[in-house]
């Protein structure tokens, strides 16, 4: 004979399975909201991954080598007075859907290991120009890119070996001091002898000094073959950026 329950018994019951009840309720809730806090954590860092990623989808750079990132590094070796011209050239592709602006930043510079501080020069070419007797140049075919557009860009290094007329070359920390080399002062548009007769006297005078471009070439290839020879490092390194950017226009 089945055994039958008292009320005491069944209320008992009852609190237990509507305790029960509740407890897989809130199970159940909180599982959703976990999974809800996911999915939506899940679709921000996904839009945010593709946000991220859109420029570079949309805009390729290649050189020689193929496909390349916007972040460049040029080596210049075997330096010296009439060299071969040295060019890199990067075409860059633009197959966005809206117009663009392309640009660069010198990111560094190094010659012969020695960091050129660029922080606060406005023209990387000119200010260059003024202390070395090779000159670095950037070109490009066009700035703005319509759609689908590309754009050729250019760094060149030249070194000619003479100059139809007087070059002088402003001194920094790059040069040493070499007591086989003429040095002068500039006053207005007059380069005037001046006497250096020590490394003493050079580093006193340094930021007042320029060289002949004949002296010059002299310094700049013996020195890029010997720092070559003894390191095995290029004499130039140039660290450069590549920017093509949405246009309002």
């Amino acid at each position: 004979m089945k055994k039958r329950l008292t009320r005491e018994q069944l209320d008992v019951l009852q609190k237990k399975f509507r305790k029960k009840k509740y407890l897989s309720i809130l199970l159940a809730l909180f599982t959703l909201g976990v999974n809800i806090f996911a999915w939506f954590a899940f679709s921000a860092n996904a839009g945010l991954e593709l946000d991220a990623s859109v420029a570079a989808w949309d805009v390729e750079f290649k050189d020689n080598t193929g496909v390349i990132s916007r972040d460049i590094l040029v080596e210049v070796t075997k330096m010296k007075p009439g060299m071969d011209d040295f060019n890199k050239t990067i075409e860059i592709e633009s197959k966005s859907d809206v117009n663009s602006t392309f640009s660069y930043d010198v990111l560094g510079l190094s010659i012969l290991g020695n960091t050129i501080d660029l922080s606060g020069v406005g023209d990387v070419e000119d200010y260059l120009e003024k202390f070395y007797p090779y000159s670095i140049t950037f070109t490009a075919d066009k700035y703005v890119l319509s759609q689908n557009d590309t754009v050729t860009f250019e760094i060149n290094v030249v070194w000619p070996f003479d100059s139809a007329t007087p070059l002088y070359y402003k001194q920094n920390e790059v040069y040493n001091y070499n007591e086989s080399f003429y040095y002068f002062t500039k006053s207005g548009t007059t380069y005037n002898p001046a006497t250096i007769a020590s490394q003493a006297d050079f580093n006193t005078n340094l930021n007042s000094l320029y060289l002949e471009k004949d002296d010059a070439d002299s310094y700049f290839g013996m020195q890029c073959a010997q720092y070559e020879a003894n390191t095995g490092d290029p004499c130039l390194v140039l660290n450069m950026r590549l920017l093509v950017e949405q246009s309002n226009t």
